[in-house]
């Protein structure tokens, strides 16, 4: 996630809406990480945590440095200036900053007098560092504030100062690493008469392990969690845990993985072919709702299609 400079119209552009949409977000978190351990698929962007950290204080912070996770394209113009080899005075440069705001244009100083200033050999190093902290923290210096005194309400700082940037950002959104195939097997949990040896779930695993990419693995936890990444500390600590039930059993019948649960699975499963039908989830509880496929092909087929596509998921 990233801040723009917004038009007045925007909703976000509003000082009284932005803490708002801060607090929001903060909840949510707070109540992830610390009620249910739960990460949020939500990056932010790295000079966002930076500032809501304070490191923007630090004498090793660089403007420069974080431009390209809110500009890319404005650190690509910048580095362009800096291996300009020609005279820099021949591109009419000013220490300023032109913007349209509404079809208005709006000259901004990067120093007092910066438009009557011209940009040369000698001070384009300055006028760099210029023109990113000005995109940086005076540009959208009011949303930025605003979300993060959202987010502070929630959240109290002291919680959050002693993590570096990436720290934080994998405590919002997880470790941003492969899935641990082997771990989420350990800690699955089996409903309505499918168990760890049963051919559709070791068609499952095995498909996930051999046939799906790392993107596609990623996708398939998004399809059943809602956040593409594990927890922190593995899939031990998803609440709810990891779950899948076998899709022909109700909800009233299914109580679980016992031996009635499970003969009575082998016997009425099969009353008609599920062929046609898709996998689905409901991922409030981090369940996979997985018909009786009698053939891996086809458990292949829909599977892949459901999480590509993203169609499965139920309230129920």
């Amino acid at each position: 996630m990233s801040l723009t400079p917004s038009e007045p119209l925007c909703g976000l552009s509003h000082p009284n809406k932005v803490p708002e949409v801060g607090s929001c977000m903060a909840d949510s978190k707070l109540l992830s990480l610390l009620s249910q351990g739960i990460v949020v698929d939500v990056p932010f962007a790295s000079f966002f945590l930076s500032q809501l950290l304070g490191h923007h204080h630090s004498i090793f912070y660089s403007s420069v440095d974080e431009l390209p996770s809110l500009d890319s394209e404005f650190y690509k113009n910048l580095t362009s200036i800096k291996r300009y080899d020609g005279d820099i005075s021949d591109l009419g440069l000013t220490l300023s900053y032109d913007e349209d705001v509404m079809g208005q244009l709006v000259c901004h100083e990067l120093i007092p007098g910066g438009k009557t200033i011209p940009v040369t050999n000698e001070n384009k190093i300055s006028y760099i560092h210029l023109m990113a902290h000005f995109r940086m923290h005076t540009q959208i210096k009011n949303q930025t504030a605003a979300l993060i005194s959202g987010f502070r309400s929630i959240i109290k700082p002291e919680w959050t100062r002693m993590f570096s940037t990436p720290e934080l950002q994998r405590l919002i959104s997880g470790d941003n690493a492969e899935i641990d195939l082997e771990d989420l097997k350990k800690h699955t949990v089996y409903y309505g008469g499918f168990h760890g040896s049963h051919r559709v779930i070791i068609w499952l695993w095995d498909i996930l392990a051999s046939d799906f990419t790392p993107d596609e693995r990623a996708m398939f936890l998004k399809f059943v969690t809602s956040c593409s990444r594990p927890p922190l500390l593995g899939f031990a600590y998803l609440k709810p845990p990891f779950s899948i039930r076998c899709v022909e059993v109700s909800d009233d019948q299914d109580t679980g993985d016992t031996l009635g649960s499970v003969l009575r699975g082998f016997f009425t499963i099969r009353k008609r072919e599920p062929g046609g039908r898709l996998p689905t989830s409901s991922t409030c509880f981090n369940l996979l709702k997985l018909p009786n496929y009698s053939k891996k092909s086809v458990l292949r087929e829909k599977l892949r299609y459901a999480v590509s596509m993203n169609t499965g998921f139920e309230l129920s």
